[in-house]
This record gives C-alpha cells, structure tokens and sequence, in this order.
C-alpha cells in the first residue's frame, strides 16, 4: 500500500456518493506498498474504508479478484470484497485509473510470527486452498513460467554467471512442474506478513488478492513458508515450517507428488520473488517510483532451499 497518485478529498467523497454510506470526513495515504496507490477512509458514519486505485492493473483483470475475493467472502473466510454502489457495480474510476473501496478490517500486521501465529496463518490458507479447489474460476497465473522468463531476460546482465546458471535452472524446473500432476486451483500468490491481519490474537483478514492465478497450491504453500516460517537470519526454520505443514493438513491432506516435490515449490518460490524484486531494483535505478525490498534475501532462500548454504 501506498501512495502514487494523489486524489483529493472532492474526487472521492464524489465517487462516495453512490455508495450511500454517508460523507467523506478525511482521508489519509497509506505509507507503504509496491504497485498501487491506496487511502484509508474515514466517514461521518463512523464506517471506516480502504480506497485502492490501480495504477497498472487492467479492469478486465480486476473482474476476475472481484469474483474471486467475493466467492470467497461467501465461503465465510476473512476475506473483504469490495464493496457494491448503488446500481451494484463494484469497479469505479478516478483520474482515468479503476479504483476499488473495501471495508476497512480491523487488525495489524504480525511482524515476527511465533509458531501460534504461523498455525493459525496455515489453517486459513489451508480452508482457502479447499474451498478455491471447489470454485470453476480459472485465470493465468501473472506471475508464471512466461512472466518469469521476460523478467529474467530483462535483469540478466545485472547478474553474476553463476546467478544466471541458478535461474536457467529454476526456470527449467517450472517446465518441469507445470506437467506435474499436482492440485491446482487460483492461488493467492504474495502470501507475506503485510497481507494478513491479526485482531485479538485471530486472522481478521487476507487482503490484497492481485496476484492471485491458477498453479499449484504447492507454490502458495511454499511462498507463505518462505517468509512467515523464517529465523532471526532470515532463513527458513525446520521447526516453524513443520509447525505450518501440520496446521495446514489439518483442512487439506497433501498428495504424495506434493510431498515429493515440496522442496523444488520453495526454490521456486524463493525464484518467483528474487525475479520480481531484482526487476523492480532495476526500475527505482532508471528513475521509477517503487518501495524496494531487498531481492537477496530471497537469493539466500533459494540457496538454502538448494542446500547450498
């Protein structure tokens, strides 16, 4: 979350209007975020609301997180849809950029996850993988084989020989993955910290649905590992990840496939996001506007998750 474009209090107690929920009292920029510019909303109701305006994702692609964050809504999972105006549109505008409003959740970020916090966090994503596998939504993974090839054909020369050897193997390895047998279904895909809530020691809310895409629920598993499973050193630690691996059966019982290849998911899990923060060090280098998060850490991911550390 975070700030790109600036909206004033006009434009959006106008866009309010037809939502009937009462007036705009005052808004205020989120101070965080990578790609979209978000505001917390406060109305003289006393209700309290999330505007994010979206400042690359098309509105073709925002249909389908619609359908998807409301047919889990519907499923009672702590996930917040976007809210209906009057005439029951979800999709709104402003300064020619589609825009979303959400209840606000209640809830903060958990900063260092204990092994309780990681259960309950696995549960959840176990009960969502579960009813996802039930739903016929289907949409592109944005973030699969084709976008992890154009990104590493973009960041390459920045990379030492060896590095490089590291993602021709990863990427060769996600060929291999895409013929695997392995449960698939949309996957929320950016499972860190900073999208889950906590409210009175409970999951409040899974927020931020906008890379979600169909793949292997192994991956989502493997990314939700990979950083809320973590040591003070940044590393995946064995008895967190057993932790979440229990909680996580507790709702969906693994295949043997998964079992089996559930090490190569958190390589390629780790790749996924060594990919994406590599390209966006690249873009704050040529003058782009991006709140970075260090891609070697997930480097250290990968090595450790090929035991190469």
């Amino acid at each position: 979350m975070a700030v790109y474009t600036e909206l004033t209090k006009q434009q959006i107690g106008d866009l309010l209007s037809a939502y009937e929920l009462g007036d705009l009292q005052s808004l205020r920029g989120a101070g965080d975020g990578i790609e979209n510019t978000t505001y917390f909303l406060s109305l003289d109701s006393g209700t309290e609301l999330v505007l994010t305006l979206f400042e690359s994702l098309s509105r073709d692609a925002l249909l389908f997180y619609i359908e998807l964050t409301s047919a889990l809504h519907d499923k009672c999972l702590p996930v917040p849809c976007p809210l209906r105006d009057g005439r029951g549109c979800a999709l709104q505008s402003l300064a020619a950029k589609p825009v979303l409003i959400f209840p606000r959740v209640a809830g903060e970020h958990i900063r260092q996850p204990g092994i309780e916090e990681v259960r309950k966090m696995a549960v959840v994503l176990g009960n969502i993988h579960r009813h996802s596998l039930s739903l016929s939504l289907q949409h592109p993974n944005p973030y699969g084989l084709q976008w992890m090839q154009r990104s590493w054909a973009i960041i390459r020369s920045s990379l030492s020989e060896q590095e490089n050897q590291m993602l021709v193997e990863q990427l060769r390895l996600k060929e291999k993955h895409l013929a695997l047998n392995l449960p698939r279904a949309v996957i929320h895909g950016d499972l860190f910290r900073d999208n889950i809530l906590f409210f009175d020691g409970e999951i409040s809310g899974v927020i931020d649905f906008y890379g979600a895409g169909t793949d292997a629920l192994l991956l989502d598993m493997a990314i939700a590992v990979n950083d809320w499973c973590t040591n003070a050193e940044g590393l995946v630690d064995a008895k967190k990840r057993s932790a979440f691996m229990q909680a996580y059966e507790s709702q969906r019982s693994l295949s043997c496939e998964e079992h089996e290849h559930w090490q190569q998911a958190q390589q390629l899990a780790a790749t996924r996001f060594w990919l994406s923060r590599q390209h966006e060090q690249m873009l704050v280098q040529q003058g782009a506007e991006r709140v970075l998060k260090d891609p070697k850490h997930c480097k250290r991911l990968l090595l450790q998750h090929l035991n190469r550390l």
